[in-house]
Parts: structure tokens; C-alpha cells; sequence
């Protein structure tokens, strides 16, 4: 497989190879239109060949959470429950 870098420079080229030709057209002929609609799909697929990158707000969401995570751990860990009132928080099964 090509690296991402050869296949971009690729693109690139049969785009600017598509441009040249559309230089020396009219504008209202029927070839005009389908090198055109050959540079769209060309430019379509250059865009979607960018690898996809996670935003930095989802990272930041992703650490507060397992960073919440552990930190309850360890404070569950660490304070077990102490005071007699608490068993008043639990629910008792009914019969």
C-alpha cells in the first residue's frame, strides 16, 4: 500500500493534471462538466483520505472521567463507611 504521503501527491496531481485540462474548455461543453465532476470526486477523496483525529474536548472528557473513577476508588478504598447513621442511606429490602 502506498504511505499517505505518496497517495496525497497523487491526488494532488491528477487534481492539478484535471485543472490543466479544464483551462483550455468552454465552460457550457459536456466535457467541461465531466472533468469538473472527475476534480469534485478527485477533491472528495482527499479529503476523506485525512486520517481522523480526536478532538481535544473528548480527551479532556475521557480524563476527567477515568480520573473521577479512580479517585472515588481510592476514597472508597480509604474511608469505608464509619458513622453508625450512615445504614439510614441504605435501602432495606421489603417484603
Amino acid at each position: 500500500m502506498f504511505a499517505k504521503s505518496q497517495t496525497r501527491a497523487m491526488l494532488d496531481a491528477e487534481i492539478q493534471s484535471a485543472l490543466s485540462k479544464l483551462d483550455g474548455l468552454e465552460p457550457k461543453s459536456e466535457e467541461y462538466k465531466v472533468i469538473l465532476e472527475q476534480v469534485s470526486k478527485l477533491h472528495k477523496l482527499r479529503t476523506e483520505e485525512r486520517s481522523k483525529r480526536i478532538s481535544p474536548d473528548t480527551c479532556l472528557i475521557v480524563a476527567a472521567n477515568i480520573f473521577g473513577i479512580l479517585w472515588l476508588a481510592r476514597y472508597e478504598r480509604e474511608n469505608v463507611i464509619k458513622a453508625p447513621n450512615a445504614m439510614k442511606f441504605v435501602m432495606k429490602p421489603t417484603r
